[in-house]
C-alpha cells in the first residue's frame, strides 16, 4: 500500500512530465499483467491491436487509438528509452514554457505523427505494401517535445550521457538524420515517419510561441475546464490585510515579470542554462509553475 500511496502522491503533484511517465508505465504494466494472467502468447497481438491502428479503416473502427497508441509500448527497451528521453527533454521544456503546455503538446505531437504515418502507409505506394499491424509508442509525442525545446532554446547545452556537452539543436538534428536514414533503409520506416510528424509539430509550435502565438491555447483551456470539474472545491476563509492591487498595477507587474523571463531566456539561448545565476534559475523555475 505504501508504494501505491507514494505513486498517488507523485501523480497528484503538478508535475505533468512525471504524470505522463506514470501513465505510460501503468499502461505497460497492465498490458503485461493481463498477458501473464491469460498465459497465452496469442493474446499479445490482439491486445496491442486494440490500442493502436495503421489504416484509415482501423482508425474508424477504433477512434480511441489515436490517443491510446501514444501510451502503449511493445517491450521493456521501447518504454525505457522513451521515458528516459521524455523525462530529460520534458523537464527542460517545463523550465522554458511552464507546465500548462506539456500535455497538449504531447498529445498533438503524437496525433500529428500518427497522421503522418497514416497518410504514408495508406496513400504512398512505396510504403503501402509494408504497413505494420499498428502504430504504438510515445516516440512521436516525445519528438514534438524535443524539437519544441530545441527550437525554443537551440543553443542551450545539456550533458549527453552525462559526459558530453551538446547544444539542443545538434541533438534534434542528429535525431532527424537518424530518422531519414531509417526511412531510406526501411528499418522501422513507419516509426521514423511518425517521429518526423511529431518533430514537425514541435518545431512549428515553438516557432510560433517565439512570435507570441500559442497555437495550443484552446487545448490548454479545455484541460483547465476538465480539471476544474474533478477538483474538490474547498471553502477557505482567508484574511487579507494588504491593499488590493489595481488592474493597472497588476498589468504593470505582469509585464515586468514577463520582461525578466524574456531576458533570462535570451541569456539561455546565447550562453546556455548553466550561465544563469542562482537567482535567475529560481525565478525561471518559479515562473514556470504558473
Amino acid at each position: 500500500m505504501s508504494f501505491l500511496t507514494d505513486l498517488q502522491k507523485r501523480f497528484s503533484k503538478r508535475d505533468v512530465v512525471m504524470q505522463l511517465i506514470i501513465i505510460n508505465v501503468v499502461v505497460f504494466l497492465l498490458v503485461n499483467v493481463y498477458l501473464l494472467i491469460v498465459n497465452s502468447l496469442t493474446a499479445y497481438g490482439p491486445v496491442l491491436q486494440l490500442m493502436g491502428s495503421s489504416s484509415v479503416w482501423g482508425l474508424l473502427e477504433k477512434p480511441w487509438s489515436i490517443i491510446t497508441h501514444q501510451f502503449t509500448h511493445e517491450n521493456l527497451g521501447h518504454i525505457f528509452f522513451n521515458m528516459l528521453v521524455l523525462y530529460s527533454m520534458g523537464t527542460l521544456l517545463v523550465r522554458m514554457i511552464g507546465q500548462r503546455s506539456i500535455l497538449p503538446l504531447y498529445l498533438m505531437g503524437g496525433i500529428t505523427g500518427f497522421l503522418f504515418f497514416l497518410f504514408s502507409y495508406n496513400f504512398i505506394p512505396r510504403f503501402m505494401e509494408d504497413a505494420p499491424a499498428e502504430v504504438l509508442g510515445a516516440s512521436a509525442a516525445i519528438m514534438a517535445i524535443t524539437f519544441a525545446a530545441a527550437t525554443y532554446a537551440p543553443r542551450m547545452e545539456v550533458f549527453l550521457f552525462g559526459a558530453f556537452k551538446v547544444e539542443l539543436r545538434w541533438i534534434a538534428f542528429a535525431l532527424l538524420v537518424l530518422d531519414i536514414v531509417s526511412i531510406r533503409t526501411g528499418v522501422n520506416s513507419g516509426g521514423s515517419i511518425a517521429h518526423m510528424g511529431g518533430a514537425a509539430f514541435g518545431y512549428f509550435y515553438a516557432s510560433q510561441l517565439l512570435k507570441g502565438k500559442n497555437m495550443l491555447r484552446w487545448l490548454e483551456r479545455f484541460f483547465d475546464k476538465v480539471k476544474s470539474l474533478f477538483e474538490k472545491r474547498k471553502m477557505k476563509v482567508t484574511v487579507n490585510h494588504a491593499r488590493p492591487k489595481t488592474d493597472e498595477q497588476f498589468n504593470l507587474d505582469k509585464k515586468a515579470r514577463q520582461k525578466k523571463v524574456d531576458i533570462i531566456l535570451d541569456k539561455i539561448s546565447r550562453s546556455g542554462y548553466d550561465a544563469l545565476n542562482k537567482e535567475e534559475k529560481e525565478f525561471l523555475f518559479k515562473h514556470s509553475q504558473k
